[in-house]
């Protein structure tokens, strides 16, 4: 087979999602700390699959529509960097080959050159041992080989054996792949996907097992529900006491708001109090406001009206456009109601196994009337989706915060003040990044090593920042560990966000031996509600 037309790529782009498909779980696996959250081989899966819907809904054979849906179609599938990524080598592929209706052996092997300088161009700070060395070997390989390739059947199957050993070889490039024992997982994805490709190009067109499990279509249902409690209430005060004194009218706060309303949600940072509450005595609320300080601000929605005007289709936005708007992204209930409570304007559920995708973003962005909307990632598998939606707004101003973990993201929104210039707010918003501390709590799935230090499986993994600091048994120790790592005598705050794996009397006892041990420092409980890491702790 000299020359490849449209018909045949769309086909062998099926063939390698539904091969992708098969090995996603395999490639899920293939983490570098042996914890829960394994999502590259879904993210890239997530990214093939909506270029795949798109094909279905093309109508033309024609190469360059059949490029375009699947340049389109990955970007906006896109999770994680995996499939950020991944959709960048698709476009690099598109962009060489757009103006061809076949093309040759010598056509593709220069387009895979272009997808290696697209894809690295999209990284700022490039890893090597990942998807990123596969695509920059394989292009080197293919263009060294060039004039040994008979055809489009000789060059994929040799692809693929190239693959395979830089594959191989993606340990010797990262130390932390050879510790613990695994190969990169976005490469073995991309090794799979030319396998894909190879298996169409020597015949077998037959798509057996894709599943396309996306939506064609949205369906906006409303549920007619009882609003009990009609005023949605805010109030942001800036209270003069500070330490012991506040905690405790701040927990008395916490108890009379739970006695007037739900949805309750009070967060001190650095004696800035915030506020949420549904209730049907907006008044009480605001008089309790009053007992800690000053308040600063008050914003009161009534609900039901909101509800009617949504039940009746009247969607459209009363509100006059404002200066600032915020999107984050939320792991779980509980912190999805603290960024609510905030005031973020739109909240993203994400997290480690389920990345959000460019389009998750994009809409999210597009909901929110803000002239300046400031998008929070919270985790940084998902800042490149975030950037690409960012790009992809022109009628509003989009900047992204490569908040890296949800601690970071809920301290910057705390910060958040829209009567601030954007500069000064954003220069504030970096100082309070810069000085979180984050500590994860997870547990090992399987037997590995990691610095020399053996990890069993059911061992408790202890992240500060994104360095594994501790493993083992006692977890109570492994975090005061890390709290000394993390340099705790510093801080001020310990606030504590507890998991579907931990309850509340957990999070108190956790409170309790942190404020033995560190005497100097506060600590706040959240239930966070994330699945698969025990304890989200910030420390500020």
């Amino acid at each position: 087979m000299e020359k490849l037309d449209g018909r045949l790529f769309k086909i062998a782009f099926k063939k390698a999602t539904e091969v992708l498909m098969i090995h996603k779980d395999e490639i899920n696996e293939l983490n570098v700390f042996p914890v829960p959250d394994g999502d590259t081989g879904s993210n890239m899966l997530a990214a093939m699959v909506e270029a795949c819907r798109r094909l279905d809904e093309l109508k033309s054979d024609f190469l360059p529509d059949v490029l375009d849906a699947i340049t389109k179609g990955t970007l906006m599938g896109a999770r994680g960097n995996s499939g950020v990524i991944l959709s960048q080598i698709f476009r690099g592929l598109s962009e060489a080959l757009s103006n061809k209706s076949e093309i040759s052996v010598e056509d593709f092997v220069y387009a895979l050159d272009n997808a290696r300088r697209i894809a690295y161009g999209a990284v700022i700070k490039p890893v090597e041992g990942t998807l990123l060395t596969l695509i920059r070997l394989l292009a080197n390989y293919a263009k060294k080989e060039l004039k040994y390739f008979k055809d489009f059947k000789d060059l994929f199957v040799k692809l693929q054996i190239a693959a395979e050993k830089i594959v191989e070889m993606t340990p010797k490039f990262l130390d932390k792949l050879k510790e613990s024992g695994v190969v990169d997982a976005g490469a073995k994805g991309f090794y799979y996907i030319i396998q894909g490709f190879k298996e169409a190009i020597l015949g077998d067109t037959k798509v057996r097992e894709i599943l396309l499990e996306v939506d064609t279509e949205k369906l906006f249902k409303i549920a007619k529900e009882d609003i009990k409690n009609q005023y949605c209430t805010e109030v942001m005060i800036n209270s003069t006491m500070r330490g012991e004194e506040l905690e405790r009218y701040v927990e008395d706060l916490k108890k009379s708001l739970v006695e007037i309303g739900d949805s309750v949600v009070v967060v001190n940072a650095g004696g800035i109090v915030r506020l949420h509450v549904h209730t049907n005595h907006p008044g009480v609320a605001i008089e309790k406001s009053l007992e800690i300080g000053e308040i600063i601000k008050v914003k009161i929605d009534n609900m039901k009206i909101q509800h009617t005007e949504l039940m009746m289709g009247e969607v459209e936005d009363k509100k006059k456009r404002k200066k600032y708007g915020m999107v984050t992204v939320s792991p779980g209930e509980g912190i999805t109601r603290i960024m609510k409570g905030l005031g973020v304007d739109k909240v993203i559920s994400g997290g480690q196994t389920m990345n959000p995708s460019t389009a998750d973003f994009k809409e999210a962005i597009d909901s929110v009337e803000a002239d300046t909307i400031f998008v929070f990632p919270n985790n940084s598998n998902v800042i490149l989706s975030a950037q690409r939606a960012a790009e992809m707004t022109e009628d509003k101003e989009v900047i992204v915060i490569p908040t890296r973990t949800v601690q970071e993201g809920i301290s910057a929104i705390v910060e958040f003040r829209e009567d601030l210039e954007k500069d000064e707010l954003l220069k504030n918003i970096k100082q309070v990044i810069n000085k979180v501390r984050s500590i994860s709590v997870t547990y090992a799935i399987r037997d590995s090593s990691f610095n020399g230090v053996k990890i069993k499986k059911g061992d408790f993994l202890v992240f500060l920042n994104d360095e594994l600091v501790g493993s083992g048994k006692h977890l109570f120790k492994l975090i005061r560990e890390s709290l000394k790592i993390g340099k705790g005598e510093e801080h001020e705050l310990v606030t504590i966000y507890y998991g579907k794996d931990a309850s509340e009397e957990e999070a108190k006892a956790l409170a309790s031996f942190i404020e033995e041990n560190f005497t100097d420092l506060e600590v706040e409980i959240y239930e966070g509600g994330q699945p698969h890491y025990k304890f989200l702790i910030s420390l500020e």
